[in-house]
């Protein structure tokens, strides 16, 4: 049971639906098992991150109140990689995966205080306002994603201590490079790519 582990010092919620969808948008059709992200380099990347212990949560909507059999591979990928996972359902007109991700945040804001939090997902319509509570708070506080993707409202956190870390860049939790247009800066610039 998931209430009898110790508090964590970090937790890391999962909107696997959300990257997925911004994972299409790069490749241009459904990824390919070589595309999506791989939860065991993403649970690594977070330990080496952020304070231990770390916990990583993915949410996903089952659809019902049984498993699909579809999902039951993922879920158990899911686990092997040391990810818990929250399955929910709920009404057709419910946003079921945003709203146990502000449920979590909530429950992490009053009940783990000083707990770091990181959020993969790129949905700031849903999420901004309860990260900068967190932030509010002092805590440490990142967004996993593809910055290119980036809601304009997490943005905005930024300089209220909001760390933006890119899945590919940073996390590097892809198989291979995704075929992404991505400005760089000058700065970082390496012109042997075009040679």
């Amino acid at each position: 049971m998931l209430s009898a582990r110790p508090p964590a010092a970090s937790y890391v919620l999962i909107d696997a639906e959300n990257v997925d969808w911004a994972v299409s948008n790069v490749v241009g059709r459904k990824p390919e098992a070589q595309d999506r992200m791989q939860f065991d380099r993403l649970v690594a990347f977070c330990e080496s991150h952020f304070p231990s212990p770390v916990r990583c949560v993915v949410v996903l909507n089952a659809k019902g109140e049984q498993l699909p059999d579809v999902m039951l591979g993922f879920v158990r990928a899911l686990k092997t990689a040391g990810c818990d996972v929250a399955l929910l359902y709920g009404r057709p007109d419910q946003k079921v995966v945003d709203l146990g991700i502000l449920k979590l945040l909530e429950a992490i804001r009053t009940q783990r205080r000083g707990a770091a939090v990181a959020l993969a997902s790129h949905d700031g319509a849903d999420f901004a306002e309860a990260l900068r509570g967190l932030l509010e708070e002092k805590r440490q506080v990142a967004l996993l994603g593809l910055r290119e993707y980036m809601s304009q409202r997490f943005r905005e956190l930024v300089p209220a201590g909001l760390e933006i870390l890119d899945l590919e860049l940073d996390a590097k939790v892809f198989q291979r490079p995704l075929p992404r247009l991505l400005p760089v800066r000058v700065d970082e610039f390496d012109p042997s790519l075009f040679l």
